[in-house]
């Protein structure tokens, strides 16, 4: 019965030990080339210019790790939502939840070419309920006069990156003919 006992908790710390591990290695990504961002273009009038259809964004994603229909995928969701819970600053947050609604665009996206159509639907619009909640995010900490103008920056970036993901996955989509959406 100890016996017992001393391997489940070992078993336990360990555990708790690579979670631990894993979020403290993933909070680092400040530094992280994926988040390396140039300013874009501006217009004669001081407005952002606007990315057309043919351009491609100069964003890169981060990886996305495994995919949902991995076995393994709800422990990387606890680990996501236990890192966000502990991220106080609201400025980090805006970041934190930025790279989770990135991975899971390219997760997206790599569950689009895999033919698992459902799944990826399911996977972008979590995506982008993340990058709704950082945007969101990035209104508040403007709003307590924070200094948010590198995150704004990114997330401008991101979202056209996310568009363009979202735009070409759709136009990679075999549908049935039934299901086939009209053109205007």
């Amino acid at each position: 019965m100890i016996k017992k006992i001393l391997v489940i908790s070992a078993a336990l710390i360990f555990a708790f030990g690579v979670l631990g591990a894993s979020v403290i290695r993933t909070c680092a990504i400040s530094t992280s080339k994926n988040y390396q961002v140039t300013p874009l273009e501006s217009t004669s009038a001081g407005k952002m210019a606007m990315v057309t259809a043919e351009q491609k964004v100069d964003y890169s994603l981060a990886y996305p790790g495994i995919l949902p229909d991995h076995f393994l995928y709800p422990l990387k969701m606890i680990r996501d939502r236990i890192w966000l819970f502990f991220t106080v600053d609201p400025l980090r947050k805006i970041d934190v939840l930025l790279l989770f609604a990135d991975k899971r665009i390219g997760a997206a996206k790599a569950l689009t070419e895999e033919g698992k159509v459902d799944l990826a639907l399911t996977t972008a619009t979590k995506a982008e309920k993340y990058l709704e909640r950082a945007v969101s995010q990035e209104k508040l900490a403007r709003e307590r006069g924070k200094d948010t103008s590198g995150q704004r920056e990114r997330l401008v970036k991101a979202t056209f990156k996310h568009e363009e993901l979202l735009l070409e996955m759709g136009a990679n989509i075999e549908y049935p003919r039934r299901l086939r959406p009209q053109l205007l």
